[in-house]
């Protein structure tokens, strides 16, 4: 618990001292209305905006290479630089494919890895790339699909069998097409995504992970930043390279004052949020999510301590955590800071008088921000009762796999099409291979001993789920019986309570299985519940939506749904620190970071980039800033500039920019990219990949 309260202290402090700066630059003043930010949309992108404030209109045929060049893989973002199918990505977006492909006796998450022919790049596992192909409205044909009097729910239902429908006749219209209907302005719009999935994609090159991560998770969402976030796959058609659209490599790079791109897929903002949505953040979910993310990290870090197997393990999951951590972190701090909350309440108050001033506007919309208040305070009187009432016990194998033992005679009982999803034919050989793998006695016992203190401060002795857990003893004592009495571990003995149906699982007396037992009723009634609140809620949220389109029309950016985005945004250094951040920083900062902490984890450098220090040019840009608009999912995301070259990759953003998930602001939130030229000169002169190199700059 240390550990998250000296991050969140260093946080508050950071966010003070943004707010001081953010009084004395705030260039977005000039463009009011940009509250909801820059994640423009291809089909609508704001041409008169950026003539506006940046002399640049670019043609159709330059945004359809853009939007063509890009693609969008799992989590994040990537591009297409090359004519032979090269993929640039992030390290860290690249951390599946990396282990993936890791040979026995090889490290290469840690070590990094370089196909030096085509032949030596390695398939990545269930890795998928998706360029997007055309945009379509489908808004029609979403809610004209639910007529009037449904119920929240009974609509809810309707409109996803609709969207499904929607998406099987596109896919069905070719192969390899994957399509998805995007929900824009929560509700407001409904627009069809026709994406081209490549599916045979094969790693060439990733960087040492010291260097990708250099500073570690104290320097995550901070800046300055001396990271090599980068890595590369290539993608092949029919066993050959794709031929299609990509992005050339500028060799000048930006300078400060540029204007400059992210062409990515953001995850998600809240930025449409009304007040009552945001407070129910501050004051329920975030504080709950980082009571159980540190609860998680302080025992994976015990774990990883004990041995080295378990800590290369854990490594990932302990990196999306601590990530997560600080993330929230950030978010909530910026729900805390009256000035940014006076803004958004000001905000809000204007939109709602707008809605109001027009009668039939206020009839059809005006009562929706009260509706969902009531809703969020419904689902706050739910919440801790929630949390604690599920198989989800910070990732305990042994009560997951007690939540499918006890659930499977009843979901096995329905059609398919009605069974939870985990339960369905077409996931069977997931769920087998689940059941059949290890169990990690000291895991379970660490992990279940935190989640019943954990539980054990959110509800009273009298609740049922507590009660059963515990059963009066001390959390670490109940984890070590569950544990010591389960026989869940064993593949056959599952089986046998599998095979035994109903009455097996009624009568088991394994000690996991009755807790799963207890649990099981009132997961479902509180799911129910909180579905119901949601659909709900869902509705309103959709009513606000066609309130805002008809008071702002599409001069405000819809909220990010990891779907295609442009954003503008310029080079630019900020207040920091009581000085000033440079908007770049160069392979001189990286050694230096690395020489003042002695070499010391996690600042310390792989022996190539040690060896290698006489034959880079230590003045090249590494790191750079910008006030481009991103979140979590532009990760990956190209920055290039009015050519389309690429001039950046996106990996991060400064500890400032977090809050812009619910406002966006410019004095002092910054995108945070690789440098081009920083990445050239690692590959030519650290990693001997000249041939790499040369095939970004296009050179044969």
């Amino acid at each position: 618990m240390k550990r998250y309260a000296v991050s969140l202290l260093a946080v508050a402090a950071l966010f003070a001292a943004a707010r001081v700066a953010t009084a004395q630059q705030t260039p977005s003043a000039e463009y009011p209305g940009l509250e909801t930010g820059t994640m423009w949309t291809f089909d609508i992108p704001p041409l008169d905006y950026w003539a506006q404030r940046y002399d640049f209109r670019p043609s159709p045929d330059w945004l359809n290479h853009v939007r063509l060049s890009a693609v969008r893989q799992p989590g994040c973002s990537a591009s297409f630089v090359s004519a032979d199918g090269l993929v640039m990505t992030n390290h860290h977006c690249a951390r599946g494919c990396i282990e993936g492909v890791t040979r026995d006796g090889e490290d290469l998450l840690e070590n990094g890895f370089y196909a030096r022919t085509r032949d030596e790049e390695r398939s990545c596992p269930n890795m998928t790339l998706d360029q997007l192909l055309s945009i379509r409205e489908v808004t029609d044909s979403v809610t004209g699909a639910v007529p009037a009097g449904l119920s929240p729910t009974q609509a809810a239902e309707r409109r996803a069998a609709t969207i499904v429908d929607i998406q099987n006749r596109c896919e069905a219209q070719g192969t390899g097409l994957n399509c998805q209907v995007v929900n824009m302005y929560r509700g407001g719009k409904y627009m069809l995504y026709t994406f081209r999935r490549y599916t045979d994609v094969r790693l060439a090159f990733a960087p040492d992970g010291p260097i990708a991560f250099f500073g570690g998770d104290p320097d995550n969402f901070t800046y300055p930043r001396h990271d090599m976030d980068v890595s590369f796959y290539r993608a092949y058609d029919n066993g050959q390279p794709v031929r299609t659209d990509h992005f050339t490599w500028s060799e000048r790079g930006a300078s400060e004052g540029d204007l400059v791109f992210v062409v990515g897929n953001p995850g998600s903002t809240g930025r449409l949020n009304t007040m009552a949505q945001l407070e129910y953040l501050r004051d329920v979910q975030y504080p709950a999510s980082l009571d159980a993310l540190a609860r998680q990290i302080a025992v994976l870090h015990e774990l990883s301590d004990m041995d080295a197997s378990r800590a290369r393990a854990f490594r990932n999951r302990l990196f999306g955590l601590e990530n997560s951590q600080k993330a929230i972190t950030g978010y909530r701090v910026g729900l805390t800071d009256a000035d940014r909350l006076a803004h958004k309440r000001t905000w809000e108050a204007n939109f709602r008088a707008r809605v109001n001033a027009k009668p039939e506007l206020k009839q059809a919309y005006g009562d929706a921000w009260d509706q969902i208040a009531k809703i969020r305070t419904d689902l706050a009187a739910l919440d801790a009762r929630r949390r604690v009432a599920t198989f989800n016990m910070f990732g305990s194998r042994l009560m997951t796999i007690a939540g499918v033992v006890v659930r499977y005679p009843t979901e096995m009982a329905k059609p398919d099409g009605e069974r939870m999803g985990m339960f369905r034919d077409a996931n069977r050989a997931g769920l087998e291979r689940f059941l059949a793998a290890p169990v990690d006695t000291a895991y379970e016992r660490r992990m279940l001993a935190a989640f019943f203190t954990a539980m054990q401060d959110a509800v009273p002795a009298t609740d049922p789920a507590r009660r059963a857990a515990l059963g009066g003893q001390t959390p670490a004592a109940a984890a070590q019986r569950l544990v010591a009495g389960t026989t869940l571990g064993s593949p056959s003995a599952v089986k046998q309570l599998l095979d035994g149906g109903s009455g097996a699982v009624q009568t088991s007396s394994d000690p996991v299985i009755a807790l799963a037992r207890v649990i099981d009723p009132i997961e479902r009634e509180l799911s129910t519940k909180v579905n119901d609140l949601q659909d709900r809620e869902a509705q309103h949220d959709e009513r606000i939506a066609r309130a805002l389109l008809a008071v702002f029309g599409n001069s405000v950016a819809p909220d990010a749904t990891f779907s295609l985005r442009i954003s503008d945004g310029v080079v630019r250094r900020y207040p920091y620190n009581g000085t000033v951040a440079a908007p770049f920083t160069t392979f001189y900062g990286l050694y230096d970071r690395w020489t003042a902490f002695s070499g010391k984890s996690p600042w310390h450098l792989p022996p190539r980039w040690i060896d290698a220090r006489e034959k880079v040019n230590l003045a090249t840009p590494l790191n750079a800033v910008s006030t481009n608009d991103i979140i979590g999912g532009n990760s990956g995301s190209p920055v290039i500039n009015r050519d389309a070259e690429i001039v950046g990759l996106i990996f991060d953003g400064n500890i400032e920019q977090l809050p812009n998930r619910f406002l966006y602001r410019e004095a002092v939130e910054r995108s945070v990219w690789v440098d081009a030229r920083g990445i050239v000169e690692a590959l030519r002169n650290v990693y001997g990949a000249g041939a790499l190199a040369d095939e970004l700059l296009g050179k044969k």
